[in-house]
């Protein structure tokens, strides 16, 4: 927090500090990720894949939603595969 009774000199000393803690924390963290998607494609994960998860799994459900269908067509229209939608059938169609 800052001082409310310090001068300006020192609150922008005090602002400077924690802005370069901060960072130095943020420069922390990255290295970190780094280390962690070593490991992931080490042990032969899909890095840009585990990427594309975790955007999906931080987004919202109904962005989420959106996305796996949207992803889903995509991959169907790429590799053919045909995406007929099972429809139940009722007891009469059945008899």
């Amino acid at each position: 927090m800052i001082d409310a009774g310090a001068t300006t000199a020192e609150q922008l000393k005090q602002f400077a500090d924690r802005m370069e803690n901060l960072l130095n924390e943020i420069d922390g963290l990255k290295n970190d990720l780094k280390d962690l998607k070593g490991e992931a494609k080490s042990a032969g994960f899909n890095i840009r894949a585990l990427d594309r998860l975790v955007a999906i799994r931080r987004k919202d459900s109904a962005d989420a939603e959106t996305e796996l269908l949207n992803d889903l067509l995509l991959y169907a229209h790429h590799t053919g595969t045909h995406l007929d939608l099972a429809v139940p059938e009722t007891a009469e169609e059945a008899a």
